[in-house]
């Protein structure tokens, strides 16, 4: 989870890297700039899922489309869309 901030503007998902690890990314409101980030950030958490969705319902349909497409967007009506996959292309 990148910053605490409601509303999340993005959920991304990859294949999970480890035993337990859900593969999903919340970037909130207040989520830092990836280059202003240093090890040990306290703005990035890991956070259990079902606490995650306790404390944030209205994720659910972000996390499904996630799972789907790999991004899931915050539209400009507030509703979660398929997010803009190139931004996750490296080159």
């Amino acid at each position: 989870m990148w910053g605490t901030k409601p509303p999340a503007y993005s959920v991304g998902w990859c294949e999970p890297m480890w035993s337990g690890d859900s593969g999903l990314t919340i970037l909130f409101d207040d989520a830092p700039d990836p280059h202003d980030v240093e090890p040990d950030d306290p703005r990035i958490t890991l956070v259990h899922l079902s606490c995650l969705i306790d404390d944030h319902p209205e994720l659910g349909r972000g996390l499904d489309i996630a799972r789907e497409y790999g991004v899931a967007d915050r539209g400009d009506d507030g509703e979660r869309v398929v997010g803009d996959l190139s931004r996750l292309d490296p080159n």
